[in-house]
């Protein structure tokens, strides 16, 4: 067997898949670490959000702190600030 050629049988017909991975490689070291990656939903690190307000919250609070600026409410603006922050 010539490099650059992959193993054949003795017959001329090609060898399957099988014993041609089980080859050794030369520059491949004998043990390799795992993948490192997830490849399925759900299997990654979960991301810790903390306290982050749901949306629908955040969507008030910036509602009541606009419509306070336009009409110059301050009691409102004050209060969709307070519920941007979480303390409402």
């Amino acid at each position: 067997m010539s490099s650059g050629q992959a193993p054949t049988s003795t017959t001329g017909n090609a060898v399957p898949p099988s014993v041609v991975a089980d080859h050794p490689y030369p520059n491949v070291p004998e043990t390799t670490a795992g993948q490192q990656a997830a490849t399925a939903p759900g299997a990654g690190g979960v991301v810790d959000e903390g306290t982050k307000l749901p949306f629908k919250e955040q969507v008030n609070g910036y509602a009541k702190k606009f419509a306070g600026t336009i009409f110059r409410n301050e009691e409102e603006k004050k209060f969709g600030e307070a519920k941007l922050e979480g303390n409402a």
